[in-house]
């Protein structure tokens, strides 16, 4: 993967789109060699520097002055990563000039000896996590003496819950950044792959050019010579030399298979781009009109490359009714429960999605055939901060988030589930009037 340069350019996919496309990531993008050397940045928050990016360009990581011990984990990790190909994700802090900052880093190989780095300032998400548990750990403490302090402590309750909506809406968010933290080497590496088919069919496309332009001068010659006598003999002979020299019959065979390539390839791209802008949207204050089915399979589209090397995906969708909802929201419990589905499969597996309209509700469910889990895991599944994933799969915060939002459309989620026998999640939704 490289980062984007003039040479993408299509008509749906401009440089300078795809280029604000990645500038509007709150991102730091750099693209390092396997010695820890720094080749290339894309930069939203110069702040997020320890240098300007123009002085660290050609810089080794070991010149910059960072701990030892931060130094020797980035060039493991990005080691790793170019050698094994794959996606290492770390956190660690460092001290700026703004403060302590904490960091979450993901490296994704992009050639031989090349990796691209992604990391993200998550401060305020982590002081959010704090302030989250602190403030859940004090409501527990005024549950537990609710009965003697209902009358003095009715106005301080109602404050906390408000203030609990207001963080639950933070917390919906930082799951939504989180999410899309996931899937951001996996939406590079699916854009790569069309990006570079096209990069070479345009590189094969021009040198034809380069053959037929002069095959095309000299038909014009052709054109304005006589219509009969000998200045056309001189050029139809350089016509035919040049013919078959150069094996046009061969590149005019070739062209239309390249420009047919080239434009599903650049279809394909732009397909992911809006499926990312879908998911990125902004739900409205109000519900709106959704087809659950449609959001079913761009939520398939955003997470394919963490699920197609060890699942198959089977769709059984019946005929739905619009729901009046956020999307936005219903697309981020859907993100969660197909990831977490892909991280239950060890090896191979499989998932499948049904969708059914009964009673006035629409039920959708979303079964994988994992390593399951234990009664006692699923009593505290939907307990906010409990995982059993490793730190850097998860917060703890998915299916706590995904209960909250289905009760927030006054619908219900449950799961069933034993070990070795895998998961099903079971998310109903009721078909309110207008």
């Amino acid at each position: 993967m490289s980062l984007p340069s003039h040479e993408a350019a299509t008509p749906s996919t401009s440089p300078e789109r795809l280029r604000a496309l990645v500038h509007s990531l709150p991102d730091l993008i750099i693209r390092q060699s396997i010695d820890g050397t720094y080749l290339d940045f894309v930069v939203s928050k110069a702040e997020e520097l320890t240098a300007s990016a123009e002085s660290m360009r050609g810089v080794n990581i070991r010149e910059l002055g960072l701990p030892p011990a931060l130094t020797d984990t980035v060039l493991r990790h990005l080691k790793r990563a170019i050698e094994e190909g794959t996606v290492e994700v770390f956190e660690y802090e460092l001290q700026v000039l703004r403060g302590l900052q904490h960091y979450e880093s993901r490296i994704v190989r992009c050639g031989p000896n090349e990796a691209v780095c992604i990391i993200r300032n998550v401060t305020e998400r982590k002081q959010a996590e704090r302030q989250l548990l602190a403030q859940e750990e004090e409501l527990q403490r005024h549950r537990a003496h609710l009965e003697e302090l209902v009358r003095q402590r009715t106005e301080k309750l109602v404050q906390a819950t408000r203030s609990l909506e207001e963080r639950q809406a933070q917390l919906i968010q930082a799951e939504k950044m989180a999410s899309l933290g996931q899937m951001a080497a996996g939406v590079a590496h699916e854009i790569s792959s069309p990006v570079g088919y096209v990069l070479s069919n345009l590189g094969a496309l021009n040198e034809y050019g380069a053959v037929l332009l002069p095959l095309l001068r000299l038909q014009q010659e052709l054109l304005a010579a006589p219509a009969v006598g000998a200045p056309q003999e001189p050029v139809l002979e350089r016509m035919r030399a040049l013919w078959e020299r150069e094996d046009v019959k061969s590149i005019l065979e070739d062209m239309p298979e390249l420009l047919q390539e080239s434009l599903v390839g650049a279809r394909r791209i732009r397909e992911i781009v809006q499926t990312l802008r879908l998911f990125a949207r902004e739900d409205s204050r109000e519900p709106q009109p959704a087809d659950l089915n449609a959001e079913l399979e761009s939520t398939l589209k955003m997470v394919w490359n963490q699920l197609k090397y060890k699942c198959t995906v089977t769709r059984d969708f019946g005929t739905l009714p619009l729901l009046r909802c956020h999307p936005t929201q219903l697309a981020q419990v859907f993100t969660n429960l197909l990831i977490n589905a892909s991280q239950a499969i060890e090896t191979q597996g499989a998932i499948t999605l049904s969708t059914r309209h009964e009673q006035n509700t629409i039920v959708v469910r979303i079964s994988d055939t994992g390593k399951g889990m234990t009664p006692e895991v699923r009593a505290r599944l939907f307990t906010p901060f409990f995982t059993t994933k490793p730190r850097e799969q998860g917060t703890g915060l998915g299916l706590s988030v995904s209960y909250s939002i289905i009760a927030s459309h006054q619908g219900h989620i449950e799961v069933q589930s034993e070990p070795g026998q895998g998961t099903t999640f079971t998310i109903r939704l009721p078909v309110l009037p207008e």
